[in-house]
């Protein structure tokens, strides 16, 4: 008779919790490398503008030029601030889902670990019967000479 662990099913239910845990932090660990990303490259913009407008302030520039600057400017370290509040959050999100995912794992550890200790009863157990048979054969087959052997 073949092993069968009772919880199974269970066991694959608390397999498929784990991988659906992880595959949403990992979604949540992308997010926040995009976020990341999209603040360093405002960063570069912002540097290379600066030193743009300070290329053309010392050949002169128009007041104009400098209003826009500064208004692109603005506009870049507000978007900054919201990526910083996102990701802030994102974080947070992280640590929740990472809590999620080890929670998922230990619960489907439990089982897989119970699972191992059943079956490695199981195969004892098979083991111990295969001897008994063994011992049987042997009895059977010395008994059935009519004298004993000799050893």
């Amino acid at each position: 008779m073949p092993f069968q662990f009772s919880l199974q099913a269970v066991l694959r239910l608390r397999t498929s919790y784990e991988h659906m845990e992880r595959l949403r932090l990992l979604a949540i660990a992308a997010l926040i490398v995009r976020a990341r990303a999209e603040i360093a490259a405002l960063e570069g913009e912002s540097r290379a503008a600066r030193q743009s407008t300070q290329g053309r302030l010392e050949k002169g520039v128009m007041a104009g030029e400098l209003h826009f600057e500064d208004s692109t400017e603005s506009v870049r370290a507000q978007r900054k601030r919201v990526l910083a509040a996102r990701l802030v959050e994102l974080e947070k999100k992280q640590d929740v889902q990472r809590e999620a995912y080890r929670a998922a794992r230990q619960k489907r550890e439990i089982l897989t670990n119970l699972r191992e200790r059943k079956l490695e009863q199981y195969r004892r157990e098979q083991q111990r019967r295969e001897q008994q048979r063994m011992d049987e054969a042997f009895l059977l087959h010395r008994g059935g000479s009519g004298k004993p052997k000799p050893d």
